[in-house]
């Protein structure tokens, strides 16, 4: 004899057992989507934006590494040896330090003394570079504290034929930088905004006008004239005298801020922007996937603590000496 299920009964049994745990039947398939889109995300960035982020891998290594894709030659000098062909001896940046406080303390009233838990170092090194005949120069970089160095040879670099109107002065008194500060030295107060002092222009950038120009032989010119200096400089148009590739993606590298006028550039730093965007999602994203491994868990656990730490020593330590004197930019 089959016996009728007793509906009334389980209803009281399940409102007994009170409401569901969310991570039910129902919440599994839904962290499952979620965890799709999170992966196909993940994705799809990588292989929309892998041009940038290749570029920027690479050229960002080329600034730490110089030699490559240049055909420098470098040899060292030990400290004996510079010593024997020059006679330079080592430098001792806490003796060095020493003098400095002893000469501030004689033209000073006031006493300083020197910090012990900050003695003397170094920051930077002397470079000096001598033209070969060939057009390429030696470069000598050297080390102070203990008087060895790097003697580099550089090829000669690539140079497009000189415009014979390079620096050519064209006065042009009402589009130049010193007639625009002089238009703009009453924006502030008349925007009622409380100021020190009047707007300048910085002393070293300007913006430039370009334009192609072609001379009398037919030959096609990029002109560009300064706002700023009121003189003319330019190349060949087409590629003819471009740098070597490195120092094209070195150039990219450092290109930043979105310009006014729009255009390509404009694109290009809309990318560099996406492309940092991507590495914050590729990180988060990455965690996210990492959790979802539970057999991974603890050995990824111990990773990310050693990695935050890690980053922390190097990225404060770097920020403290980068930080160390005066950081004040120049500029108006």
């Amino acid at each position: 004899m089959t016996l009728a299920p007793d509906h009334e009964g389980a209803m009281r049994d399940d409102a007994a057992r009170g409401p569901r745990s969310p991570r039910g039947p129902r919440a599994r398939p839904r962290y499952g989507a979620i965890m799709k889109v999170v992966r196909r995300v993940h994705m799809y960035l990588g292989l929309l934006l892998f041009p940038w982020i290749l570029l920027f891998g690479i050229s960002g290594t080329l600034f730490n590494h110089p030699q490559i894709g240049r055909d420098i030659d470098s040899r060292s000098l030990s400290g004996e040896r510079l010593s024997a062909l020059t006679g330079f001896q080592p430098w001792d940046p806490g003796e060095l330090a020493r003098q400095v406080v002893e000469q501030l303390n004689a033209g000073s009233p006031s006493r300083y003394t020197l910090d012990p838990g900050t003695p003397g170092a170094f920051s930077g090194w002397p470079l000096l570079a001598a033209p070969r005949a060939d057009g390429g120069r030696e470069v000598v970089i050297l080390r102070l504290d203990d008087g060895s160095a790097t003697v580099s040879s550089h090829p000669p670099e690539p140079e497009a034929p000189a415009p014979p109107f390079a620096g050519v002065a064209i006065d042009l008194p009402g589009h130049r930088m010193v007639a625009v500060q002089e238009q703009m030295k009453d924006l502030l107060p008349k925007m009622g905004v409380d100021a020190a002092g009047p707007l300048r222009a910085h002393p070293k950038i300007s913006p430039e006008l370009r334009f192609g120009m072609r001379d009398a032989d037919g030959r096609a010119w990029n002109v560009t004239y300064n706002l700023g200096t009121g003189r003319l400089d330019g190349r060949p148009a087409g590629a003819r005298g471009w740098p070597r590739f490195v120092e094209v993606l070195e150039t990219l590298h450092k290109t930043h801020h979105f310009p006014v006028h729009g255009g390509v550039a404009w694109l290009w730093a809309l990318f560099a922007d996406i492309t940092g965007i991507t590495l914050v999602v590729w990180a988060l994203s990455g965690l996210a996937m990492w959790w979802q491994m539970k057999p991974s868990r603890v050995l990824g656990a111990l990773a990310i603590a050693a990695a935050v730490a890690l980053a922390a020593v190097v990225m404060v330590g770097t920020a403290s000496d980068s930080l160390f004197g005066n950081v004040a930019k120049e500029g108006p």
